[in-house]
């Protein structure tokens, strides 16, 4: 660990590579590190620099500095459920998008949703790679199997296991998932389905999470839903070993890495348009994509497709053929490498 100006560098080791990280004190102004000349003279030292997002003042600063050597990984669009985001983003095309021919910038995207935002707006200079997943920690041999995770494979029997894996949160919509249980177990009397809930509640949503556990209780839905709370990444293969489908009403997702993980398992997903499905998803080949107004279509398709396994197997093959194939962190990284060469052979 090395002394360097404001902050200090150290080196630390992943997979046989060594990475040197710069600890670097900014200011934070409206969601944007602001950063005094030290981190620019750091990067006179690299023929590639990587800046997240168009919108943070640190990317448009480091490209104003380095155009030639400078790329954009930018993941946020414009969504209804995204007002602050839209705003701050409106205010920094006002003072910063027309300057220094910023819109001729290097950018790789997370989604076709994220690239769509930025053409919009001029930017014609993309790619969209999306994100990778590393299989490394969901694959690791374990000994000892918590209890209310054995109990899952335990109990399945003929119990049909729906998934959710997020926060319980408005923006991932927990309730709209309650409504679609309450339809399928007591509207339609389908007490062999099963929620699994992975996830804790937001800090500052405590009146929505109670309200979510109001309404399990006034709907006699608590023996239908099994609440795990965290999980240990290691231990989520045989979460989803077990699982007959995921669901994610998520209201706005800037790519969403449980949806990777589901199809690295054959899970067939049933979620939102948002940026990590309008990338992944295949209509009926691999999931569904829905809309928030009909939670009666959603039991529909979930009670559909588990009840059908020839359908299942398709999706699961189908599903882990695309992960394996285009959307693991080997293959996702050559989609970066390309990027850099165009860059480093401009020079």
């Amino acid at each position: 660990m090395q002394k360097k100006g404001n902050g200090f560098t150290e080196t630390v080791e992943s997979d046989g590579f060594k990475i040197k990280v710069y600890h670097i004190e900014g200011k934070n102004f409206i969601g944007n590190a602001i950063y005094n000349k030290e981190l620019y003279n750091i990067c006179e030292q690299y023929d590639i620099i990587q800046s997240s997002d168009y919108d943070q003042i640190a990317s448009w600063n480091i490209y104003r500095k380095f155009p030639e050597k400078t790329i954009i990984y930018h993941g946020p669009y414009k969504s209804k459920y995204t007002k602050k985001y839209n705003i701050r983003s409106k205010i920094f095309d006002i003072f910063f998008l027309h300057r220094y021919n910023y819109k001729k910038a290097h950018i790789i995207t997370k989604s076709k949703l994220a690239e769509g935002y930025l053409r919009k707006k001029g930017f014609k200079n993309i790619t969209t790679a999306g994100v990778g997943l590393n299989p490394y920690y969901l694959e690791q041999n374990v000994e000892i199997i918590p209890e209310k995770i054995s109990n899952l494979q335990k109990h399945k029997g003929k119990n049909k296991y729906i998934l959710y894996v997020g926060a319980i949160s408005k923006r991932k919509n927990f309730k709209f998932m309650l409504q679609i249980m309450n339809e399928i177990v007591n509207v339609r009397n389908m007490k062999d389905y099963k929620l699994i809930v992975v996830g804790n509640k937001i800090h500052k949503e405590q009146k929505y999470y109670d309200d979510c556990f109001k309404f399990i209780n006034e709907n006699n839905l608590k023996e239908n839903i099994i609440n795990l709370q965290t999980v240990e990444q290691k231990y989520l293969k045989y979460i989803y070993g077990c699982s007959d489908i995921y669901a994610l009403p998520t209201q706005y997702d800037i790519f969403g890495m449980v949806y990777l993980e589901a199809m690295y398992f054959g899970v067939p997903i049933i979620t939102t348009f948002c940026g990590g499905s309008s990338l992944l998803i295949k209509e009926n080949e691999n999931g569904f994509i829905r809309n928030l107004n009909d939670y009666k279509e959603w039991a529909n398709v979930i009670i559909n497709i588990t009840n059908d396994s020839v359908k299942m197997s398709e999706i699961a093959n189908k599903s882990k053929k695309e992960i394996n194939e285009n959307y693991l962190w080997s293959k996702v990284a050559l989609k970066f490498e390309n990027n850099y060469k165009k860059i480093l052979n401009k020079k």
